[in-house]
């Protein structure tokens, strides 16, 4: 593989593995590979080309659970794909007010409600 800028090429060199960045194929191939993904969870989920948000409403520890058994099961996902996910661009979002705030860890991920 090499860059072309302005009739500029960059050195060659020997690409092993993944889909090249702004390729026509590489979004395609990565919604092949992802495609179960959404079989996994029960929680609200919405993918785009290589973005994932998960969501449910929280009304109480049970909503809590049942958003971190979903995190847990994506986990497992990972690691059965090898594939895994960007923990620094993991965020968590809060929409709303007057709710309690739990602490849930479980298989690597620390969940804030």
């Amino acid at each position: 593989m090499r860059v072309h800028i302005n009739r500029i090429f960059s050195n060659w060199i020997d690409v092993l593995s993944g889909v090249l960045q702004g390729s026509v194929l590489g979004p395609l191939l990565f919604f092949i590979f992802v495609n179960d993904l959404p079989d996994w969870v029960k929680c609200s989920l919405m993918m785009f080309t290589d973005d994932m948000k998960i969501w449910t409403k929280i009304k109480d520890i049970g909503d809590s659970e049942f958003l971190q058994q979903d995190l847990t099961l994506l986990m497992e996902w990972s690691k059965k794909w090898l594939f895994s996910f960007n923990m620094d661009e993991c965020k968590v979002m809060y929409i709303g007010h007057n709710y309690q705030r739990y602490i849930l860890c479980q298989a690597g991920i620390t969940l804030y409600v």
